[in-house]
């Protein structure tokens, strides 16, 4: 019966700190997101140290004769480093205009990460000599699970959205 009271006290005190983490970081949730998808996006570039190589990105955009596939990279990452500044913006102000251009780049990102995934796809159906390589299937989880976390923050950031925002000059 004590231990019963005693993990009882525990999880109480765990809902009551959740339930004030929550209320009092709400609005910073979508930023949260945003960065754990803009640190997919950025963090598993390719690199080799003296015992180790790590394959991901640029190595399997080496591998197909489009050219295009190098620019929606590059795309992705530099929305991906304009979205963490976007979301922290949003999360201050939560304004219409700041939401609105929030959702547009996440639309605009997810398209880019469907391109960028449909051209492997596509290389392997039009070239008899190209499989897609392990890493290459790696790259492209690690694109999906950012984007699934920048839409997330966008279910978030619709949450949070202040329809009544005003402009107060400072």
């Amino acid at each position: 019966m004590n231990k019963n009271n005693a993990n009882e006290g525990k999880q109480n005190k765990l809902r009551t700190w959740m339930i004030r983490w929550y209320e009092y970081n709400k609005y910073k949730i979508p930023v949260i997101f945003t960065l754990i998808g803009s640190l997919l996006f950025t963090l598993f570039l390719d690199f080799r140290t003296d015992g180790f190589t790590f394959k991901s990105h640029l190595a399997s955009i080496q591998l197909v004769t489009s050219n295009i596939i190098g620019f929606y990279l590059f795309a992705i990452y530099l929305i991906s480093m304009v979205q963490l500044f976007n979301s922290i913006s949003f999360s201050r102000k939560r304004s219409p205009v700041s939401f609105f251009l929030f959702i547009i780049l996440n639309i605009i990102q997810a398209l880019l990460v469907y391109s960028y995934t449909v051209i492997f796809f596509q290389e392997a159906a039009a070239r008899p000599d190209y499989t897609i390589p392990q890493f290459t299937y790696m790259s492209i989880g690690i694109m999906i699970a950012g984007i699934v976390f920048y839409a997330i923050a966008s279910i978030f950031a619709t949450c949070y959205v202040n329809w009544k925002y005003v402009k107060i000059e400072e």
